[in-house]
C-alpha cells in the first residue's frame, strides 16, 4: 500500500505531536517532516515534496495563506489541508483563493481530519461540515444556489462532476471523448456562470450541491 506522505506545519509543538500521533496510527499515512513556521515549512516542502501539506492558518510571521501562495509559485503537484480556528467568510475565502484543497476546523474530531487527508489525496476537495455553509457563502452571494446550477448545460454539469473528482482537463477530455481545448472552454464557462475564481471553488460547490455524487447515486438507482 502506498502511503500518503505529509508535512505538518504548525507553530505549537504540542499540537504537532498530537497530530503526528493520530496520523501515524493510520496504516496509509506517514509524516515525512515537521516545521514550526511558514519559512521553515517552505524549505521542508521543497526538499521533501510530500503529497499533502497539513498546516495551521494562524501562524506568526508567515501565516498559512502566505505559505500556500509562496509554494504555489515555485512548486506543483502538492495539495494543502488547512487546520484553522477561523470560521468567518473572509478568512475562508482567502484560503480558497490561495488554492487550499481541504478545510478542517481545530475543534473538529479525528474522523474529520482523516476524511480530509484521504479525500484530498484522492484529488477531491474536503470542507469541514461546520464551515461548508460559510465557505459557500464566501464563494457566492449573488445568486441562489439552485439558480446557479440551472444556468449550466448538461455537458457543463458533467465537466463539473469530473472536475470535482480531481481530474485535469486532459483526463476529463478522455472521459468525455472531447478535445482538451473544448474542456478548457467548458471550465471557463462554468466558472463564469457560477461567478467563481478557480477550479477548487467549483469543486467545493459541486460537492456541496451534490453534483459530485450524481453518477454514484445514479448507479445505485
Amino acid at each position: 500500500m502506498r502511503k500518503i506522505r505529509l508535512v505538518l506545519v504548525d507553530d505549537h509543538k504540542l499540537f504537532r505531536d498530537g497530530i503526528r500521533k493520530l496520523l501515524e496510527m493510520e496504516p496509509d499515512m506517514v509524516i515525512e517532516g515537521e516545521a514550526s513556521d511558514g519559512i521553515e515549512g517552505i524549505d521542508m516542502v521543497r526538499k521533501i515534496r510530500p503529497d499533502i501539506v497539513l498546516f495551521d492558518v494562524g501562524m506568526p510571521g508567515m501565516d498559512g495563506i502566505q505559505l500556500v501562495q509562496e509554494l504555489n509559485r515555485t512548486t506543483s503537484g502538492i495539495k494543502y489541508v488547512a487546520i484553522t480556528a477561523y470560521q468567518d467568510e473572509a478568512r475562508l475565502s482567502e484560503l480558497s483563493a490561495a488554492g487550499v484543497d481541504g478545510f478542517v476546523i481545530k475543534s473538529s474530531g479525528r474522523l474529520e481530519l482523516l476524511s480530509a487527508v484521504r479525500s484530498v489525496s484522492r484529488g477531491q476537495c474536503y470542507v469541514d461540515p461546520k464551515v461548508a455553509g460559510l465557505l459557500l457563502g464566501a464563494l457566492h452571494k449573488k445568486k441562489d444556489e439552485d439558480v446557479m446550477l440551472s444556468d449550466l448545460t448538461e455537458r457543463e454539469r458533467e465537466v463539473l462532476f469530473w472536475l470535482a473528482q480531481g481530474l485535469s482537463n486532459l483526463e476529463i477530455s478522455e472521459k468525455m471523448v472531447l478535445s482538451e481545448k473544448t474542456i478548457k472552454n467548458h471550465v471557463s464557462h462554468i466558472l463564469k456562470k457560477l461567478d467563481l475564481r478557480d477550479r477548487t471553488q467549483a469543486a467545493i460547490l459541486a460537492w456541496r450541491m451534490g453534483i459530485a455524487r450524481e453518477k454514484e447515486e445514479g448507479s445505485e438507482a
